[in-house]
Protein backbone atom coordinates (compact mmCIF):
# COMPACT_ATOMS: atom_id res chain seq x y z
CA UNK A 1 0.00 0.00 0.00
CA UNK A 2 1.33 3.51 -0.68
CA UNK A 3 2.78 5.83 1.77
CA UNK A 4 0.94 8.82 3.25
CA UNK A 5 0.75 11.97 1.55
CA UNK A 6 -0.79 15.51 1.54
CA UNK A 7 -2.61 14.51 4.91
CA UNK A 8 -4.65 11.67 3.31
CA UNK A 9 -4.28 7.83 4.46
CA UNK A 10 -4.55 4.88 1.62
CA UNK A 11 -6.88 2.48 3.50
CA UNK A 12 -8.22 0.27 0.47
CA UNK A 13 -8.16 -0.87 -2.85
CA UNK A 14 -10.83 0.07 -4.67
CA UNK A 15 -11.63 -3.53 -5.64
CA UNK A 16 -11.99 -4.01 -1.69
CA UNK A 17 -15.32 -2.50 -1.34
CA UNK A 18 -17.69 -3.42 -3.80
CA UNK A 19 -20.61 -1.18 -4.86
CA UNK A 20 -23.59 -0.55 -1.91
CA UNK A 21 -21.30 -1.92 0.66
CA UNK A 22 -19.10 -0.54 3.54
CA UNK A 23 -16.11 -1.70 5.24
CA UNK A 24 -14.57 -0.71 8.43
CA UNK A 25 -10.65 0.55 8.45
CA UNK A 26 -8.61 2.08 11.10
CA UNK A 27 -6.48 4.78 10.50
CA UNK A 28 -4.03 6.86 12.66
CA UNK A 29 -4.66 10.58 12.94
CA UNK A 30 -3.27 13.32 14.39
CA UNK A 31 -5.11 12.57 17.95
CA UNK A 32 -4.32 8.62 17.45
CA UNK A 33 -6.39 5.96 16.52
CA UNK A 34 -9.71 6.62 14.58
CA UNK A 35 -12.04 4.05 13.46
CA UNK A 36 -13.49 4.53 9.96
CA UNK A 37 -16.39 3.59 7.93
CA UNK A 38 -15.85 3.53 3.64
CA UNK A 39 -18.65 3.46 1.50
CA UNK A 40 -19.09 2.76 -1.96
CA UNK A 41 -22.16 4.12 -3.98
CA UNK A 42 -20.12 4.46 -7.41
CA UNK A 43 -18.01 7.04 -5.50
CA UNK A 44 -16.30 6.75 -2.11
CA UNK A 45 -17.60 8.33 1.59
CA UNK A 46 -15.86 8.14 4.84
CA UNK A 47 -17.35 8.90 8.58
CA UNK A 48 -16.83 8.11 11.76
CA UNK A 49 -17.53 4.22 12.40
CA UNK A 50 -18.55 4.97 15.94
CA UNK A 51 -22.35 5.80 16.31
CA UNK A 52 -22.79 8.87 18.77
CA UNK A 53 -25.11 7.17 20.65
CA UNK A 54 -23.87 4.08 22.04
CA UNK A 55 -20.25 3.44 20.07
CA UNK A 56 -22.34 1.13 17.75
CA UNK A 57 -20.50 -0.14 14.33
CA UNK A 58 -22.03 2.32 11.31
CA UNK A 59 -19.65 -0.05 8.95
CA UNK A 60 -22.45 -2.86 10.29
CA UNK A 61 -25.38 -0.71 9.56
CA UNK A 62 -28.26 -0.70 6.81
CA UNK A 63 -27.67 1.43 3.75
CA UNK A 64 -30.74 2.97 1.99
CA UNK A 65 -29.55 5.71 -0.30
CA UNK A 66 -26.78 7.54 1.30
CA UNK A 67 -28.24 7.10 4.66
CA UNK A 68 -26.46 4.35 6.99
CA UNK A 69 -28.48 2.99 9.99
CA UNK A 70 -26.58 1.85 13.17
CA UNK A 71 -27.46 -1.25 13.56
CA UNK A 72 -27.62 -1.21 17.12
CA UNK A 73 -30.34 1.37 18.03
CA UNK A 74 -31.33 2.90 15.03
CA UNK A 75 -29.29 6.31 14.91
CA UNK A 76 -29.71 7.48 10.80
CA UNK A 77 -26.52 9.25 9.35
CA UNK A 78 -25.65 10.83 5.72
CA UNK A 79 -22.71 8.75 4.72
CA UNK A 80 -21.76 12.22 2.26
CA UNK A 81 -20.86 14.40 5.38
CA UNK A 82 -21.69 12.58 8.80
CA UNK A 83 -24.86 14.63 9.67
CA UNK A 84 -28.44 13.41 11.00
CA UNK A 85 -31.16 13.29 8.56
CA UNK A 86 -33.15 14.43 11.98
CA UNK A 87 -33.29 18.11 12.77
CA UNK A 88 -31.21 19.10 15.52
CA UNK A 89 -29.70 15.08 15.85
CA UNK A 90 -26.22 14.59 16.59
CA UNK A 91 -23.36 14.59 13.65
CA UNK A 92 -20.21 12.53 13.30
CA UNK A 93 -17.40 12.95 11.75
CA UNK A 94 -16.64 12.45 8.01
CA UNK A 95 -13.49 12.33 5.83
CA UNK A 96 -12.58 13.32 2.51
CA UNK A 97 -11.64 10.28 0.08
CA UNK A 98 -9.18 10.60 -2.79
CA UNK A 99 -8.00 8.15 -5.46
CA UNK A 100 -4.55 7.14 -6.92
CA UNK A 101 -4.11 5.74 -10.31
CA UNK A 102 -3.32 2.60 -8.80
CA UNK A 103 -6.23 2.07 -7.23
CA UNK A 104 -6.07 2.82 -4.11
CA UNK A 105 -8.43 5.11 -2.14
Amino acid sequence: MPENNNNFQYVSSVDEVSSGHSKAFSITGERGKIEIALFNLGQFYAISNICVHKGGPLSKGALEGDIVTCPWHGWKYFIKNGKSPHKGGDSISSYPCGFLEDGHV
